[in-house]
């Protein structure tokens, strides 16, 4: 009688012990990768590899040609290399007509900067000649006052005195990144900045600029990727300075009581935005440059002779009360920035 087990091998204790303390390969499951990389080369060709070896006859690529095949295929090849040779160099050629035509062009950028440069010129001696006119006292005092009031609302010339300074600075993401890195709801928008321009055309400002670039009547601000634009001219960042030239007192408490306050209290805790508001005693607004001439009458009761016809185009130069194309252009209330964050 034998023992449970003890009839067969396979199942004894011993054995399986063994099974379990002999060592796999780490590769055993990678069976087709393994063939591959051990055996590369199809059983067929490498037992015609071995008859050959076994039997003294070369192997390789060359093996069993004669010399003349082997000249050919030099040959062949250094045809070939030659042909791509001659393609490339022919490729990177310039072309005659491709020259041709850049020069054309070149002289054709040459011509119209020139022409530029010429009108400049004659567009800045006019002006000279314009102001040389109006305070050359040939104007009626009555056309010189009107002129001068519309000089200063149209923004053709700078303005200084006292007002308010509202700054808006790019937030951080709540200071866990850093400024450059911040969401794109934390930056101010353009709508933010035309927001604050209106409630202080509201609030009795006489001129408005920001970072210095002077806001008059047909001003536009709008965006361009990350940037803001006031009339094509982008600004500055991370932070954007609005200043109003006007009564500072009743500036300040008008911009209170308007929902300027409000909005820039919600940018602060929504969006991150700093804010500054303060008073100023003395602030200077740069010129806007010289408007562009709309339309021209002849006041009544004068002759349209060469000394009245400046003055006719310069007092009809003037646009629309201020702020009236900012407010039309403008839609940054909080409803609207919710949206555009929700869209």
């Amino acid at each position: 009688m034998t023992a449970p087990g003890a009839g067969g091998s396979a199942g004894h204790p011993a054995d399986r012990t063994a099974d379990r303390t002999a060592p796999r390969r780490p590769d055993e499951s990678m069976t087709l990768l393994r063939e591959v990389t051990e055996r590369p080369l199809d059983p067929g060709y490498a037992e015609m590899a071995q008859r050959r070896a076994e039997a003294g006859q070369p192997s390789g690529p060359l093996a069993g040609r004669s010399v003349g095949g082997v000249v050919t295929i030099l040959l062949v090849a250094i045809l070939l290399g030659a042909m791509t040779a001659v393609a490339v160099r022919d490729l990177r050629a310039p072309q005659p007509t491709v020259s041709k035509g850049r020069s054309v062009l070149i002289e054709q950028i040459q011509d119209r900067s020139a022409q530029v440069e010429a009108l400049s010129a004659r567009a800045t001696a006019l002006d000279a000649q314009v102001d040389g006119l109006q305070s050359g006292g040939l104007l009626p005092s009555a056309l010189q006052e009107i002129n001068e009031l519309d000089r200063l609302v149209s923004g053709a010339v700078p303005v200084q005195g006292p007002g308010m300074v509202v700054s808006l600075t790019d937030g951080s993401g709540g200071g866990l990144v850093e400024p450059g890195d911040a969401p794109a709801e934390s930056r101010v928008r353009d709508a933010d900045v035309q927001f604050v321009v209106n409630e202080l055309w509201a609030a009795g400002a006489e001129a408005i600029a920001v970072n210095d670039e002077r806001l008059t009547s047909l001003s536009a601000i709008r965006n361009a990727g990350d940037a803001i634009l006031v009339d094509l001219q982008p600004l500055n960042g991370p932070t954007y300075r609005i200043e109003a030239i006007g009564d500072p007192e009743d500036m300040q408490v008008e911009f209170a009581r308007s929902a300027g306050l409000g909005f820039l209290q919600l940018l602060s805790a929504e969006y991150d935005i700093k804010n500054d508001v303060r008073t100023s005693e003395g602030m200077y607004l740069p010129a806007a440059g010289s408007p562009t001439l709309r339309f021209a009458r002849v006041p009544s009761g004068t002759e349209p002779d060469a000394t009245t016809t400046p003055s006719a185009t310069a007092s009809t130069a003037t646009g629309t009360e201020p702020g009236t194309e900012s407010g039309t252009e403008s839609a940054g209330t909080e409803q609207d920035r919710s949206e555009e964050d929700n869209g």
